[in-house]
């Protein structure tokens, strides 16, 4: 037997490639930029004032349009994961070692590598994102900062950020709705969005707030005051319609949803004050909650190991990323790691993180001596991810920072009176048979006594509609 986890779809819903042999480290592009005439200009009547070429006629005052670009710079990010030492000598002795073994590397590493890459992108989605939105009534713009802590400051726990949590709501279809039309006209659904039917904008967002908006959805609306059409209504789309190919779990309106249930998720700390982080307004701290949570086990062979279960406080997180997306907005690139020259044999890695197993250099014991390994009976997987976000069309991913909760849980009492507690037979031996009238058993002089409820051969029981009578 062994554990099944879910596991997330990020690493398929964003842009992918590779940089070849000589990409530097760190790149900067130029994104070329439109410019939008000023059409407030006057036009201008057309005079004719005879022969000749004097006057406005021939040098007419022009107006001036011009062009521009931004100058982005994105460069490589790498994180190198290992696990503990496995030898064989040790591990043939084991009860189920083969099975084991699979199941770390079917189960553990692989979705460890989604799981690793998925996190990295949500996160880079939030840095490169055009608009970073507190959920409230004017859609604030938020910046925000990694806090490292840790025994060795390599965990980004906390999220300093400048929204003040009693100016943060929940997100709402109205909030969607407003950035519609500014993202139709940055270009999110091309250069024609409505020439043929309706665009539709990708949402990412986990099942509660999902749920919560097609709450909001209805013609109620919020506090039963009609406030959205019906057309907000969550639908789920039927099992011959090709749009589940593409991962979305349905549509909200005009957002196809996209849902993320191992989203980013915050617990509010504390505010730090206005000096904090130097006084660039990162003053609110927020702590991020994962979806899972590793305990102690008691381990094959009598060694101890590790086991994951699901972590309560994510679902009691009261804070939540959601994300507006696009496939064009960035790309992840992963670098090409291709022999510089056939004459220099250099191992071959993989910096997508895929897991290899490894027999060489593995370090030193617990008392700092280098393990040997001549007999290759000792060995540890290990994994390489190096990774280039490139910016693209930035402009069509949004961060909405907002409120969540699992829903309210209604109590229902019952409306019938209460039965108490009638007494109840469920005897199920059938009745001893009847005895014959007159039957008197050897021995005696006198016939038994009827048991209760039994009758004499040839009557029938008296019920209350009737009287006694003899067959």
């Amino acid at each position: 037997m062994e554990d099944i986890r879910p596991t997330d779809g990020w690493l398929g819903n964003v842009s992918m490639g590779s940089t070849p042999m000589g990409t530097p480290v760190q790149i900067t592009q130029d994104r070329f930029r439109a410019v939008f005439p000023n059409t407030t200009k006057v036009w201008n009547k057309v005079i004719a004032n005879g022969p000749g070429c004097a006057g406005p006629m021939c040098d007419p005052t022009e107006n001036q349009i011009g062009w521009g670009a931004d100058r982005l710079t994105y460069f490589a990010e790498q994180q190198t994961w290992g696990t503990p030492l496995l030898c064989y000598d040790q591990d043939m002795h084991i009860t189920h070692a083969e099975q084991h073994v699979s199941q770390i590397i079917n189960e553990i590493l692989r979705p460890a590598t989604s799981a690793i890459s998925s996190n990295f992108l949500r996160k880079r989605t939030i840095q490169w994102s055009k608009r970073k939105n507190i959920a409230n009534a004017t859609l604030d713009q938020f910046t925000y900062q990694w806090t490292l802590v840790g025994a060795n400051l390599d965990e980004e726990v906390y999220f300093d950020c400048s929204v003040n949590p009693a100016n943060c709501y929940h997100l709402v279809p109205q909030m969607l709705q407003s950035r519609f039309s500014p993202l139709m006209r940055v270009g999110y659904a091309g250069k024609n969005p409505f020439k043929e039917t309706a665009p539709y904008i990708e949402l990412v967002s986990d099942m509660d707030t999902t749920w919560f908006l097609d709450k909001l959805g209805g013609a109620a609306g919020v506090g039963g005051v009609p406030s959205v059409t019906g057309n907000w209504r969550f639908e789920q789309w039927s099992a011959a319609n090709a749009y589940w190919r593409y991962g979305f779990s349905g549509q909200i309106g005009n957002f196809m949803v996209r849902v993320d249930e191992l989203s980013l998720r915050f617990n509010f700390v504390t505010d730090l004050g206005a000096s904090a982080n130097g006084g660039n307004g990162n003053r609110y701290r927020y702590q991020i909650v994962l979806p899972y949570r590793n305990g102690v086990t008691s381990g094959a062979g009598g060694a101890s190991g590790l086991g994951s279960d699901a972590n309560p406080d994510f679902d009691k997180a009261p804070f939540c990323i959601t994300f507006i997306m696009h496939k064009k907005g960035m790309e992840l690139l992963v670098p090409d790691a291709r022999p510089l020259n056939p004459e220099m044999p250099f191992g071959h890695r993989d910096f997508g993180g895929k897991w290899r197993f490894a027999m060489h250099d593995l370090g030193a014991d617990s008392s700092g001596v280098a393990i040997t390994n001549k007999w290759e009976n000792k060995g540890q997987f290990i994994a390489w991810f190096k990774y280039y976000i490139r910016p693209l069309h930035y402009e069509f991913m949004e961060t909405w920072f907002h409120r969540r909760e699992q829903m309210c849980i209604p109590t229902i009492s019952n409306c019938n009176p209460d039965p108490g507690y009638p007494n109840q037979e469920y005897n199920s031996q059938l009745p001893s048979c009847p005895l014959p009238a007159g039957f008197i058993p050897a021995g005696t002089t006198t016939p038994p006594a009827l048991p209760p409820g039994s009758f004499p051969a040839g009557t029938f029981p008296v019920d209350t509609f009737q009287t006694p009578a003899n067959v």
